[in-house]
Parts: structure tokens; sequence; C-alpha cells
């Protein structure tokens, strides 16, 4: 008896527990249901999704010009269509409009990829290469569907605009004929025609300038400059410039000419100059240059070059003929913040024996870095710090019978390091005026100044700290696209000497 009650409650139990568990085991079951009802619902969503579906909704949203949620709508959906031509073209557009140019361009060639023959697609892309001014690429592009019996204005329009940019005003106007000749009555050309013509115009440049310092040395100069560009090897320019010195009653005469050449394969341009410089008191003697001019890479510019040019800087100077030689390197780089440069010059003064001058070096280290305007209603201001260094070989300091001390043939710093504080505004209240000034203070600057016992000959050189400024105003006004006038003034104060100068441009387009 006691053995079958001890069964029945025993079988109770297990009955129990197996209806718990079971009960558990439902539980469990249903709640993994559940999300997993949600997801493949999800999914569902996205795999239902078709092809046509996709293009009306991105269409609809690209046509109200809701370019990020169309990217993000095509970002939800790209796994299923990766591989799709449509997909990856209409993703190419989006992503552009939105500003997101390198995946813009990465779904086009994924685009062409997929259809490498389709010139639809291939111009749209050569549309998009060509607001982001790859022109090379589009040139390339548009060579393959275009010949002479084109009739494509826009794409003839483009060409003509890329012959410009490269130089080639000859092919430029032919496009521009052959739009004309389609389209008789077409407008789309006037811009293009204007430019050529204002780039092909004769201009004619003079300068008025005087100057007085405190060595003292005051001179008027006159430079007259006329150029023209007739295509990418042919850009000549003549430069001519005189010199009146006061009171040491000298004259001087610099005559230059120059042609520019531009290799657009190789990004590279060269200048090549040449010219005459004759001091009245003294002998002949030539002047020029070779630079190159190379990109490097987007926004990122090199500048090489030699040169000889006349030295006109102090009062002994202008008494002869004194030249230099020159050896140059220059950096230029550029962002949507920063303007930045970097330069060094190596100055070679040969020997001067009926002068007693032994050959002589000046190297010479600068650069500085601005800001890109930052505008404020028609206001645009700068700022920027410069640096720079200028040490010569053998210090050119002698004093006189009266021992009076002074820089002779020509300024010759000794380890001068200027640290200076920038700061640029211009005002435009008209498209055809414009005020300027620049303020350019050196807040830390010192220089190695020899100095004598007797006032006979330099004794040795000590440390001594300076503070160098440079304020210069301009007003600029257009009186039209074929003349304009410029007057700047210039006040500056060196370790050396202080100076003002004023100048008058007028600029002709013949």
């Amino acid at each position: 008896m006691m053995r079958l009650m001890i069964s029945k409650t025993f079988l109770l139990c297990l009955t129990k527990i197996c209806i718990c568990f079971l009960f558990l085991v439902n539980v469990t079951v249903f709640s993994q249901d559940k999300p997993l009802s949600s997801q493949t619902k999800k999914q569902s969503l996205y795999t239902d999704m078709n092809e046509d579906d996709l293009m009306k909704t991105t269409n609809d949203l690209i046509t109200r010009k809701e370019y990020n949620k169309a990217t993000f709508f095509l970002s939800q959906h790209y796994s299923n269509f990766s591989n799709n031509l449509r997909v990856n073209w209409i993703y190419g557009y989006a992503l552009s409009m939105n500003g997101d140019k390198k995946q813009a361009e990465a779904k086009y060639i994924k685009a062409i990829s997929i259809s490498p023959d389709n010139k639809n697609l291939q111009i749209d892309y050569a549309r998009f290469l060509y607001d982001m001014g790859k022109i090379d690429k589009v040139a390339s592009i548009l060579s393959k569907f275009m010949d002479s019996e084109s009739k494509n204005a826009e794409l003839l329009l483009m060409q003509a605009n890329i012959s410009f940019w490269k130089g080639n005003l000859n092919n430029a106007r032919k496009k521009i004929d052959r739009i004309q000749e389609i389209y008789p009555n077409s407008k789309i050309t006037n811009s293009l025609v204007q430019q050529i013509n204002e780039l092909s115009a004769v201009y004619l440049k003079t300068n008025f300038e005087y100057q007085s310092d405190s060595q003292p040395l005051n001179f008027f100069a006159q430079h007259i400059n006329l150029e023209q560009y007739k295509s990418r090897f042919l850009n000549p320019k003549l430069e001519i410039s005189s010199y009146h010195f006061s009171p040491q009653k000298e004259l001087a005469i610099i005559v230059k000419a120059s042609n520019k050449f531009q290799f657009n394969r190789l990004k590279l341009i060269a200048n090549l100059t040449g010219g005459v410089y004759k001091n009245l008191s003294g002998k002949a003697d030539w002047v020029g240059g070779l630079n190159f001019s190379k990109k490097l890479i987007q926004n990122l510019s090199l500048n090489l070059g030699f040169s000889k040019k006349h030295e006109l800087g102090t009062i002994a100077s202008t008494a002869f003929n004194l030249t230099s030689q020159n050896v140059f390197g220059e950096i230029d780089y550029k962002n949507k913040w920063l303007l930045f440069y970097a330069g060094y010059n190596q100055q070679f003064f040969e020997e001067d024996n009926e002068r007693k001058l032994k050959d002589n070096e000046i190297q010479s280290i600068g650069t500085w870095v601005l800001t890109q305007p930052i505008s404020i209603r028609k206001f645009n201001f700068q700022l920027g710090y410069s640096y720079s260094y200028t040490d010569a070989k053998d210090v050119l300091f002698f004093y006189d019978n009266e021992g009076v001390g002074a820089y002779d043939p020509y300024f010759t710093p000794k380890k001068q390091q200027i640290h200076s504080g920038l700061f640029i505004v211009n005002y435009k209240p008209t498209k055809k005026l414009l005020v300027e000034a620049k303020v350019n203070y050196g807040f830390n600057a010192t220089i190695r100044n020899p100095y004598s016992i007797n006032n006979i000959e330099v004794d040795g050189f000590y440390d001594e700290t300076f503070t160098p400024v440079e304020y210069t105003g301009s007003i600029s006004y257009n009186l039209s696209n074929g003349f304009g006038a410029k007057i700047t003034y210039i006040n500056q104060e060196t370790f050396f000497y202080t100076r003002e100068n004023i100048n008058l441009g007028l600029n002709f387009n013949i």
C-alpha cells in the first residue's frame, strides 16, 4: 500500500514537471519566433523592391532635388543591385549632385565596366568630369563620339572650352564656327568668344613710379609692357624701363623680350627672357633668364629657374652696371582654407677688379601662409604669417673719409631673420572699383650688424633687433573692358632705410 502511494506521488510530480517544461519550451519558441518574423518581414521589403520601383523612387527624389535622401535610399538597396547598370548610373549622378565626387566617380566607373559601349553613359560621365575640371579625361571621352560632322552643340561647346583652357585658340574658334553653322542664331558661344578676344588682344601696360628713401636715393621710373597671346608656344612680351635718379643725376635703361611656352601634357610652363641693361655711366650688360613652372598635383606647383638681373638698390649701384645672377626654387600650395608659399634664392655677384670687389653670394629663404579670403558683405579679409632669412657670405660695409659707414655697392645682410604678421583687407563696392590695404608687421627681427672701433674698417658684428614694417594701399578702377587704372602707395621701414613709393598703372586692351 505504501509503495502504491509513493508511485502515485512520483507520477504526479513527473507529470507537473513535464507540463512546466513544455510550457517553458513553448514560451521560448514563441519569443524567438517573434523577432524572426519581424526580421523576415523587414528583409522582404528590400527583397521585394524591384528595379523599376527603385528607379521610380530615386527619380522622384532627384526631381525634388532631395539628393541626400536619394543617396541614402540607394545605399539601403544597393547590395541587391550592385551589378545593375541603371542603378550604378543613377547612383553616380545622385552622389555627384550631393557633393560626394569621389564616390560618384566610382559608381560611374562601375556602370561603364558593366556597359563599356553605352554612348549616353559615357557622355554623362564626361559631363561629370567636365564639372570637376578633369578636362583631359573629358577630351579623351569626347574624341570617341565626336567628329567633324557632329551636331551636338553642348558637346561642341565643351570641346571649344577645353581647347580654350589648353591655350589652343584656333581649335576653339573652329568649334565655335561649327556651332554657329548649325545654330546661326545661338548665343551660347558669346561668353567664350569674348574670353578669346580678351586673351588674344594686345595688352599695353604702363606704370609711372616715384620713390624716395632715407639713403638718400630718389628716382622717377617709367615702365612699358606690350604683350599678346597667340598660341601655347607664342606668347611674346616686350618690357622697357627707365630710371632717373637724383640727386645723383644717373640714368638707367632696361629692355627685355620674353616668350612663354605651355606644354599641356607635361603640365609645364617655360618662360624665356633676354635683354640689355644699360647704365649711362657704365657699360651695357645682358639680363634675362629661364624659369619652369610645373604643376605637381592639384593645388601644388613648383617653380625653378635662373635669372640675371640689374641691381639698383643703393646710391653706389646707380653709378655703374651692377648685375647679379640668381638660382631659385619656389613652391605654391593652396586649399579651401589656406595659401602657402616657400622659396629659396641663391644670389651670385661676380668679381669686379676695377672696383676691387670679390665674388660674393647671398642666400635667402622665405615662406608665408595666408588664410583664404574671409568675406563679410563687400569686404574680404586675410590673415597670415611670414618668415625670411637672408645671409651674405661677405658683408660690404665701408667707411668713407668722414667716418660715415654705408653698404657699397649693394646691401649684404648678415644672418637677418624676420618674423612678420600679415593682414590684408579689400573692399569692392562695385564691379569696377576695388580698394585694398595690406600691413606687413615684423614682430621679431634680428640681424648681425657691423661695428667699428675707429670708424675706418669693420671690426666685428653684434646682434641687433629692429622692427620692419610695410604699409601698402591701392585703388583700382576699370573704366571698361579695355582700360583700367591702379594707384598704389607703399611706406616701408627696413633695417637699412625707410622708403616711400607711389606709382600709377594704366592698362590698355588694344
